[in-house]
């Protein structure tokens, strides 16, 4: 996917260097009835300018919105990220492949797709997530030897 002069065209000012941690709250959480030995959890995350996620997966299906900024988010293996845009227009981004998430878009990302993102603006970024992760499962898993980005 080729950035284009849109709401989704890369941002040009990018911070140096993160300018604080990524802050995750746990807006709710739960252990459905229907889903025995997972957890059910809506979290928000809070991404500050210049900060670059690591490369990791997730160990159970993941779903996420922008609430306010832009986040720049790249696949790089192992799967491919359902993304729905603003308006409503759907597409597909896949391994070796990078995106600008913007406000009202939101995407599925699949167990063990490898992927990470940052936020190139001089703006912290707000997401609204839900995840559907086993009882004993972090969030977020590392991956200690990245593929080539």
């Amino acid at each position: 996917m080729t950035p284009e002069a849109s709401p989704h065209a890369e941002a040009a000012d990018s911070p140096t260097k993160p300018t604080g941690p990524v802050v995750r709250h746990i807006l709710s959480s739960t252990h459905p009835a229907s889903a025995p030995g997972e957890t059910f959890e809506l979290v928000q995350y809070i991404i500050p300018a210049g900060a670059e996620l690591p490369v990791h997966t997730h160990p159970g299906v993941q779903m996420a919105t922008v609430e306010s900024g832009s986040l720049t988010y790249h696949v790089v293996a192992h799967g491919q990220v359902t993304v729905t845009r603003a308006g409503g227009a759907e597409e597909t981004i896949g391994p070796g492949e990078q995106a600008l998430f913007c406000v009202g878009d939101s995407w599925v990302e699949p167990v063990g797709m490898v992927h990470f993102a940052e936020n190139r603006t001089i703006a912290p970024v707000v997401l609204i997530s839900s995840s559907l992760l086993d009882d004993d499962a972090p969030p977020a898993a590392l991956v200690q030897t990245p593929p080539e980005r």
